[in-house]
């Protein structure tokens, strides 16, 4: 009789979930992410904190049917908001002068939009597709809050202080256009039992903080998988939701993102300012690696990153942790 009433469970399951692989978005989420190079590196140098708190809203189709024309049919489509600050600093943090051969100090807050349209499996040959289009807008230099953030978290726990924040790149707002392209390709049963999914993605970004194109991948696998669009880290049109949320899922994955970098203002300094700079290179790869657990309203994941030499002289690439925790309504 046991044996039976999971059999019907786990079959119910599964028709309510391939029912949903073709149904409108119904999910909405919040996203708060953390990454810092103190999480098992032990670091405080180049990339060293990143904070973003992000809002997918549920399918706005119906508020959105004006748009139909453009996405090229009667797709789901989302809207996201998002608000953030990266930080960077040289390897020395003590030195209060300028160190010309190692990368400025410089902070970038922001704020973001996106507008995101999903496509189902059954449109596109057997793959799920998601594009996404983000504007993001903020400022590098001292109004970034960098210092204050970074030493005042540093007085709270004990830390000494980064002293060459008189050093940092000068004040520029900044704007990014963004836009990304994911697929995903899952096995039979992936949302409802073990399985795995390979999500690769491409993109580009213009503007006066970020130039670059982008491409890469993640592979997952575990019980019941999202249906969402992977495990990213903290950039412009990261987030993804799903469509269902089972109410248990486990999962490991591994991913990797190229950039070919034209411009890149934490390195290369100001547009229109002098301040410091320095030879940054043109292909950089983030590889990151972690493990991600969810019920239907909540998720974690928790990520190792490696992210190759962003300069000239770098001693050697750069480790950080990303952590982040989902809420789903």
């Amino acid at each position: 009789m046991q044996r039976a009433l999971l059999t019907a469970l786990f079959c119910s399951l599964a028709s309510i979930q391939a029912l949903a692989e073709d149904q409108p978005l119904e999910f909405g989420s919040f996203t708060l992410y953390s990454e810092n190079d103190k999480y098992f590196a032990g670091t405080d140098q180049n990339y060293t904190n990143g904070l973003k708190l992000s809002a997918l809203s549920t399918n706005l189709r119906d508020q959105l049917s004006f748009l139909d024309g453009l996405v090229g049919g009667d797709y789901p489509r989302k809207l996201g908001l998002s608000l953030g600050q990266n930080i960077y600093t040289p390897e020395d943090t003590q030195a209060a002068a300028l160190i010309p051969n190692d990368r400025p100090y410089a902070a970038w807050l922001y704020i973001g939009a996106s507008f995101q349209v999903y496509r189902p499996a059954t449109t596109e040959g057997g793959l799920a597709r998601l594009d996404v289009f983000e504007i993001t807008a903020g400022v590098v230099g001292p109004a970034a809050l960098g210092r204050e953030f970074q030493n005042g978290f540093h007085r709270i726990i004990g830390v000494e202080e980064a002293e060459g924040w008189d050093n940092q790149i000068e004040n520029e707002p900044g704007l990014n256009l963004v836009y990304e392209r994911k697929y995903r390709i899952a096995t039979a049963h992936a949302r409802t039992s073990w399985g795995a999914d390979f999500i690769p993605h491409a993109g580009v970004s213009l503007g006066n903080i970020f130039t670059y194109a982008n491409a890469g991948f993640e592979v997952r696998a575990g019980y019941a998988l999202p249906a969402d669009f992977g495990s990213n880290l903290i950039r412009a049109s990261g987030d993804s939701n799903a469509l269902f949320r089972p109410p248990f899922s486990i999962f490991l994955f591994a991913a990797a993102d190229g950039r070919a970098v034209a411009r890149d203002i934490t390195l290369d300094g100001n547009t229109f300012r002098d301040s410091h700079s320095i030879d940054k290179k043109h292909f950089v790869a983030d590889f990151y690696a972690g493990l991600g657990l969810g019920t239907t309203h909540w998720q974690i994941t928790y990520a190792q990153t490696y992210r190759t030499r962003e300069f000239v002289g770098q001693d050697k690439r750069s480790v950080f942790g990303s952590l982040s925790l989902s809420f789903f309504y």
